[in-house]
């Protein structure tokens, strides 16, 4: 068995999708099964929205758990731009695997997301100064990679492609292309504890000589889908403005809802019945959250006031399918939901996941992380 801890659930998704292209039996769960029988086994965690401490335990058990299970290999699943507590927990990692050093190789050329010199790009420009300086929760405000982790460099280092590792310690490992994460791959002991982005864990599934399987034919969405977005990224924000302003069916939070001191039950009753009137005339439907209300308000608060609502519309009209945006706006919907288990139907585009709940097959789910590009077969507005 092949085993993934991942602190979002969309980085679930998304390496959930690449096993799946390989011809492995994949299972995302919650949490570890004992008894699971899959091929790759993804554990999802939700410790990229919550403090370090509680980030920190919930890596720590899913470690323990997992490792119980003797797996061949054990993959961390981190942001591809190191959002999140990433040091914290890959410390608190090793400590449970016994591991004196780890490599995480956290860029993703094929997305333009590189590392060279310690500096982290994104298509050619330094982090700071695109986007994700804007980020809400963990704001990209340095584009050295140490210096924006504050890491202490008697223990955490930057590696050129392919040089030696430390004897101790956690090197992130520089990539500039696809092929310098294959030289990684193909460099590494069993003795390292391994993490990054989807790119180095699909070098690591060639290097151990899997082979991607044929593609199958697109699946075609309906007409009756429910979009969900919470994520504050700004393209993301952007288009369900602009597909609100081209006349589709565009359902914001309540602004009443968003406070939490005065959330009211009816008028959340009031806005999922509207959603629910929406989907009977079999057209798709986004429910988002305002654009100019991203920053007022507590990003917990909303990720539950969305799950809840999410609930309510599959509880009042069939949903055939459910699309949502943002991997902590998609965990606090699945807890409402009670799914604690998925399976990756088909890869629709990079990250981008349309799921099978295994204990409702009726229900599909499609993740994408927030700052991934929409497949133009999902997007259509």
């Amino acid at each position: 068995m092949i085993a993934v801890i991942a602190d979002d659930l969309t980085g679930a998704a998304e390496l959930a999708g690449i096993g799946m292209t390989y011809g492995l039996r994949v299972e995302l769960a919650m949490t570890a099964d004992p008894a699971s029988t899959a091929d790759l086994l993804v554990v999802s965690t939700d410790a990229r929205s919550v403090a370090e401490p509680e980030a920190v335990a919930q890596m720590t058990a899913a470690t323990q758990a997992v490792k119980a299970l003797k797996p061949s290999l054990l993959y961390k699943k981190m942001d591809s731009v190191m959002r999140g507590h990433v040091l914290a927990e890959v410390f608190a990692q090793m400590e449970v695997m016994g591991t004196p050093n780890a490599l995480l190789v956290s860029a993703n050329p094929a997305l333009g997301r590189t590392l060279t010199g310690g500096i982290y790009y994104v298509n050619g420009v330094p982090i700071a100064g695109t986007h994700f300086a804007q980020d809400p929760e963990f704001p990209v405000w340095h584009s050295d990679v140490l210096t924006r982790l504050r890491a202490d460099r008697t223990q955490v280092f930057i590696r050129p492609t392919g040089s030696p590792l430390p004897e101790q310690g956690i090197a992130i490992g520089e990539a500039a292309t696809v092929s310098d994460l294959a030289v990684w791959a193909q460099t590494v002991g069993p003795e390292t504890f391994l993490g990054g982005a989807a790119g180095f864990f699909t070098a690591l599934l060639d290097a151990r000589g899997l082979q991607k399987q044929a593609v199958p034919e697109l699946f075609i969405f309906p007409e009756t889908v429910l979009y969900v977005s919470g994520t504050a990224f700004g393209k993301s924000v952007a288009l369900v403005k602009d597909a609100a302003d081209k006349g589709h069916t565009v359902r914001y939070m309540p602004v009443g809802l968003m406070r939490a001191d005065r959330f009211n039950e009816e008028e959340l009753q009031a806005w999922t019945s509207l959603v629910a009137a929406d989907m009977l005339l079999q057209k798709p439907v986004i429910m988002a959250i305002r654009p100019d209300e991203q920053e007022t308000f507590d990003a917990l608060h909303l990720r539950e006031c969305m799950a809840k609502a999410v609930a309510q519309v599959l509880a009042k009209t069939p949903v055939p399918e459910l699309v949502i945006e943002g991997g902590s706006t998609a965990s606090a919907i699945l807890r409402q939901l009670g799914i604690q288990r998925l399976t990756p139907v088909q890869e629709l585009g990079p990250g981008v996941i349309r799921m099978q709940a295994i204990e409702q097959p009726a229900v599909h789910i499609t993740m994408k992380p927030g700052s991934y590009a929409w497949p133009e077969t999902l997007w259509t507005f």
